[in-house]
């Protein structure tokens, strides 16, 4: 009678074991995903950011070239005066557009580093229950391996604690 008690909670044992398993396993891939968006994310706000700077860049030297201009027509004879200012209209109508773009791309890469962070969130949540369920698991295995009841007891505490993490990382992350 004593083996078949004995049979008895090594069969739940064994269950809630697998349960920590599933949810690890799950949690390992959701968590993979995630940190996996997250650095995607973060690589594309840096192209963006290159990007923006390049624009910066090529905005500073019409902002330098119509300025240079602008100093020249001060000592121009009146005659030259339209063709400095057609150049400046022109030189001016660049930056505005180069400040626009500038305006569209830095919205974009923040944007990506908002999904960075929160991608980034969410592997941090599910790579917390990853690690609390797995030392569930390695307790519940010794104690299999032992076949002592009180350390199955005791992975309750890690495995649950995974389980409510795993569980607040789906539920938010949906």
């Amino acid at each position: 009678m004593a083996d078949d008690k004995k049979e008895k909670w090594l069969n739940w044992l064994a269950l809630s074991t697998l349960i920590f398993s599933a949810a690890a396993t799950l949690g390992s891939s959701k968590a993979g995903g995630y940190s996996g968006k997250a650095t995607t994310s973060q690589i594309l706000a840096s192209d963006q950011w290159a990007f923006f700077q390049a624009k910066s860049v090529k905005q500073h030297t019409y902002e330098l070239q119509r300025d240079a201009l602008t100093l020249q027509a001060l000592n121009a004879p009146e005659a030259t005066q339209p063709k400095y200012k057609e150049a400046t209209d022109r030189y001016s109508k660049s930056i505005a557009k180069y400040e626009g773009e500038k305006t569209e791309i830095k919205a974009k890469a923040e944007e990506l580093e908002k999904t960075r962070d929160s991608a980034s969130k969410f592997a941090g949540m599910f790579g917390k229950a990853v690690l609390y369920l797995q030392i569930g698991i390695m307790i519940s295995a010794l104690a299999a391996l032992l076949k002592k009841r009180p350390l199955w007891w005791l992975s309750f505490l890690p495995g649950i604690t995974g389980l409510i993490y795993f569980i607040n990382a789906m539920w938010l992350s949906r």
